[in-house]
């Protein structure tokens, strides 16, 4: 991924709760997931086009890449993995089959260490083929999440028609909702009319 770029990043739509992105790397992880805005239907990721140009503006496909049906059908199915995964951290619960899912769509990613002279090391796709090249940045971005100990405060909100990526700030890590006013209000409201309705 570009250096820096991370703030840059195209997405579906405006963050519903006008929340600060995520921080560093673990940015690309939410506008992968946010790639899709479920209220709308608006798809960055429709058509494979779509798809090399998303990549190409997240630093992730060299510029002119073509991308086939089904390397676009392996995005839209890591995308969606990445979103299982991260509606479980809102309860934090573990989630074997969403764990497996993602697990599975990284599957390409083919990493390895990377040393510099300085002794830093960072983890890179070995392989060159550009399409598990763009699996393997996306894997080393939750890599570094993970080490960071920031993954777990990215979350999907749960709210029907949502979905939307966000990271949660809040000094308890118990955010649920993108927003309160627009989620959480419907959420409140549906099961104040479920009781009404008993």
């Amino acid at each position: 991924m570009i250096e820096g770029n991370e703030a840059l990043l195209p997405t579906a739509g405006e963050d519903p709760g006008a929340r600060a992105p995520a921080p560093g790397s673990l940015r690309l992880i939410q506008a992968l997931v946010n790639t899709l805005n479920a209220e709308t239907g608006r798809d960055l990721l429709g058509t494979a086009p779509e798809a090399a140009r998303w990549l190409t503006a997240a630093g992730l496909l060299p510029a002119q890449s073509a991308l086939t049906g089904v390397h676009r059908a392996a995005l839209v199915e890591l995308r969606e993995a990445t979103r299982q995964v991260l509606t479980g951290h809102v309860e934090r619960r573990e989630d074997p089959e969403a764990a497996s899912r993602l697990t599975m769509a990284l599957a390409p990613s083919r990493l390895t260490l990377a040393v510099d002279p300085a002794g830093g090391v960072r983890l890179v796709s070995a392989d060159h083929d550009p399409f598990s090249r763009v699996i393997g940045g996306v894997a080393a971005a939750i890599a570094a999440a993970a080490t960071a100990g920031t993954w777990a405060r990215l979350k999907c909100c749960p709210g029907q028609r949502c979905g939307w990526a966000f990271y949660d700030r809040s000094s308890s890590s118990r955010s649920r909702w993108c927003s309160m006013q627009i989620c959480g209000a419907r959420a409140k409201m549906r099961a104040y009319r479920d009781r009404l309705a008993d």
